[in-house]
């Protein structure tokens, strides 16, 4: 999970109280917040999905509600500014959106500025995968002239002073030799034109995603700011905004809000409206496992942070804060109830039905064949299940057709595995340059094509395991084989047979009831050679009887 650190003073002077702290850990600890407290320095860690508490303005307006210190919706007033951004019809094929929006009144000193830059990194490597979906900019407004310019130039276009430089350089020389550029190039290589935020002066503002420019960088003499985020998924770039403008709120600066002009339409950024949600008092207690009315529920709601637009019979409307951007079910309102009636508070009872649970048999013949190899002296590995065909297929020297991946993350990853040796096999050349020899296991699930299965495809529950060294050979594979059959209670006949991945005399199957069960026997050279090891390789894989 997230973790950032923030100042103990700059905490206190937030929420408006001193918090000794013991009971500061443990109103930290019942929001889900684990804290670590080391003189004036407080490390937090952050469950994922609460970015808006990735800095410590969001921490202590939270905090402030629990402590019910501030109870209710935070007011959020914003009123419009003259500033346009201008945004060009070339920056659709790089990173399409942009947002913006005005902070005035800001007080900067060191602990605000160290929390302004960190849950910019946060912001960036949470809801901005780095960059490559959001990236934020934050400049004094007074170095610049509006309106702004969102435009791309070719990467020889335009010279200006990145930040941290003290020379110009052209948006190519910036991915060759700035940091950022050098970390964050990769995102825009493959373009023909840079995006860049100008203003009416051709000064630059920022080339996102990569760097600000020197001349609007932020100091303990600003304040005015101008914030844009760029990005290549419009809800996301109007989430980090929003977060970033209450954040500001929560140190009484002053918000304005931007107008964004596309070619096709325009729009006015942040929208801080509060998002409305019905949640049922029924719910609430039958979920948590209380009895509470919705009065009561209504306490907790502006505890947490909430407004409350209405109680209407057994069920309340919500309003909720712009920056609580988790929110997607009732089910995420009733957790936040829950927090604030206090799971120390919540009474363990009985279950009604008294049962007696037993594992499933396929699940326990698993076990069995786990704990057996295990003491054969093997070591199990945990693969993933989705791989591709040159190492499902090619690699093994077989040729078959796989379940396939409809939208794959990646070339890595584009079908689900048939065979569990492939991926032992990666495990081993992993771990190639390690002391021999080397013994692993799996059990593990394959997927196999059945056009009489409901799906057209079945889920098929294996154990299989590798030896590599110089002296493994079929003798030593096939012994353990035998003896993992013989704890599992199977009778089995030995057949000699040919495989593709195995050695010409060398393999043996695994005949139980008239039916193979599975293969054992010394891999082919072009296999251990495929997967870049460099020494003789056993092995067997069989099914686990459900």
């Amino acid at each position: 999970m997230p973790t950032i650190t923030a100042s103990y003073r700059d905490l206190w002077g937030l929420l408006g109280r001193h918090i000794e702290p013991r009971a500061l850990e443990r109103a930290l600890l019942m929001m889900g917040i684990e804290t670590e407290i080391t003189g004036d320095e407080l490390r937090l860690e952050v469950a994922h999905n609460r970015s808006d508490l990735l800095s410590v303005e969001g921490i202590a307006r939270a905090l402030s509600g629990f402590l019910g210190i501030r109870r209710g919706l935070p007011s959020h007033r914003l009123r419009d500014s003259d500033i346009v951004v201008e945004v060009d019809a070339s920056t659709g094929e790089v990173r399409p959106f942009v947002v913006g929006g005005v902070v005035e009144g800001v007080r900067s000193t060191d602990a605000s500025i160290v929390q302004l830059m960190q849950v910019q990194d946060k912001l960036h490597e949470t809801l901005g995968r780095n960059r490559r979906k959001v990236a934020i900019g934050i400049h004094d407004l007074d170095r610049v002239r509006p309106p702004f310019r969102y435009t791309t130039v070719a990467p020889n276009g335009i010279r200006f002073v990145p930040l941290n430089m003290d020379r110009e350089l052209t948006p190519a020389q910036i991915l060759r030799e700035h940091p950022k550029g050098i970390e964050y190039g990769h995102l825009l290589r493959d373009f023909g034109r840079y995006p860049l935020i100008i203003d009416s002066q051709n000064e630059v503002l920022s080339m996102p995603p990569i760097i600000n420019g020197q001349l609007t960088q932020v100091t303990a003499d600003t304040h005015r700011l101008f914030i844009d985020v760029t990005g290549t998924d419009e809800p996301a770039v109007n989430q980090v905004l929003r977060i970033l403008m209450t954040g500001f709120a929560e140190r009484r600066s002053k918000l304005r809000s931007v107008e964004v002009r596309y070619p096709k339409r325009r729009v006015r950024t942040p929208d801080l409206r509060p998002r409305r949600y019905c949640l049922s008092v029924e719910h609430v207690n039958e979920l948590i496992g209380i009895d509470i009315n919705p009065r009561q529920v209504s306490a907790i709601a502006r505890r947490m942070r909430y407004g409350v637009a209405g109680i209407k019979g057994g069920g309340l409307t919500l309003l909720a804060p712009p920056y609580r951007i988790d929110l997607m079910h009732e089910v995420d309102l009733i957790e936040d109830i829950a927090i604030g009636y206090g799971y120390d508070k919540l009474e363990p009872t009985l279950p009604t039905v008294v049962t007696m649970g037993e594992g499933y048999p396929l699940e326990r013949i698993s076990g069995r064949a786990r704990r057996v190899l295990t003491g054969l002296g093997f070591i199990e590995a945990m693969t993933y299940t989705l791989t591709n065909p040159k190492t499902n297929f090619e690699l093994m020297r077989t040729r078959g057709e796989a379940a396939e991946i409809t939208n794959p993350v990646s070339e890595e990853y584009t079908i689900v595995r048939t065979s569990l040796l492939p991926c032992l096999l990666g495990v081993l050349r992993t771990n190639r340059r390690r002391e021999l020899p080397q013994r692993v296991f799996e059990v593990g699930d394959v997927v196999l094509l059945d056009a009489g299965a409901e799906t057209g495809a079945r889920n098929a529950r294996r154990v299989a395991a590798a030896m590599i060294g110089p002296e493994a050979g079929f003798t030593n594979i096939k012994a353990v084989a035998e003896a993992l059959l013989r704890e599992l209670g199977i009778t089995y006949e030995v057949k000699a047979t040919e495989h593709p991945s195995f050695l010409e005399g060398r393999a043996a199957e695994f005949i139980v009831n008239g039916k193979r069960l599975g293969i054992v026997g010394e891999l082919h050279p072009e296999v251990i050679l495929g997967f870049e090891l460099g020494y003789p390789v056993v092995a067997f894989e069989l099914d686990l009887p459900s």
